[in-house]
């Protein structure tokens, strides 16, 4: 049985109660751990006047904390997956995932970066000639390369959205093997994966609008919603509602 979106979400609050303060201090300590890292690199570039040296430097630096940001982010996972199941979490599992073969979640991550690049790439280009060179059927083409793109990129990243989940939940499995599976898993399942992190949209602009300080509460609560949908998609709420049922065959 599929759940809705609502369903999902009253799932994800179940899960999160309790769980609030040490979920939102996580992520409060990932974003401050990348922005420590990477101010230094932002500093230099700027006290240079914005030098090409600096500048490669900043953008080596912050592709190298995007993917230790990935991470720890999986480390996040695995604590609302504990949460999902009812096992015990700490703080520390957020940097449990460096001791797990990190080596998939890089593989991962720029994998993902390579189907970005590889849809947005060839628009931002001719729109980048159009503008430097003043040609308005370039701009045109351009924009029409990157608004396909975008599409094209949106459809094969749902696809591929339980990836770091199943990476996750799975520390023998490979990134490729985590891709093709999710692919299977995603099978008939995109559009709601959609939907469903479209339902988030009022949230996300209400927390950005609070200076972003409302996002340490909306980003854990999007993730939770996502695990229990990876969940439902795996059918293993399935499997624990009828070992719930089990027994006697009374839900207590």
């Amino acid at each position: 049985m599929e759940r809705t979106s609502a369903e999902l979400k009253r799932l994800a609050r179940e899960k999160l109660t309790g769980h609030w303060g040490l979920v939102i201090g996580a992520t409060l300590l990932q974003y401050l751990i990348v922005f420590a890292a990477l101010l230094p690199f932002e500093f230099l570039f700027v006290l240079s006047g914005g030098g090409t040296v600096q500048f490669v430097a900043y953008l080596v630096a912050a592709m190298i904390l995007g993917i230790i940001s990935t991470i720890m982010q999986c480390g996040i996972t695995r604590m609302m997956l504990c949460f999902a199941r009812g096992q015990q979490t700490g703080i520390g599992m957020m940097f449990g995932e460096f001791t797990k073969r990190p080596d998939r979640y890089i593989v991962g991550t720029l994998m993902m970066f390579g189907i970005e690049l590889a849809c947005l790439l060839p628009g931002s280009l001719c729109w980048l000639v159009g503008v430097l060179q003043g040609l308005m059927l370039a701009n045109v083409i351009g924009a029409a390369l990157y608004l396909a793109g975008a599409v094209i990129m949106v459809v094969i990243l749902l696809r591929y959205g339980l990836v770091f989940f199943l990476l996750v939940d799975h520390p023998q499995m490979g990134a490729l093997e985590a891709f093709k599976e999710s692919a299977r898993l995603m099978d008939g399942r995109k559009g709601r994966m959609f939907y469903v992190g479209l339902s988030f949209l009022g949230m996300c602009l209400l927390g950005l609008c609070s200076c972003g300080l409302g996002m340490l509460w909306v980003m854990p609560y999007i993730e939770q919603t996502m695990v229990s949908f990876y969940l439902d998609a795996a059918g293993e709420l399935d499997r624990g509602q009828k070992e719930f049922y089990a027994g006697d065959g009374m839900p207590f």
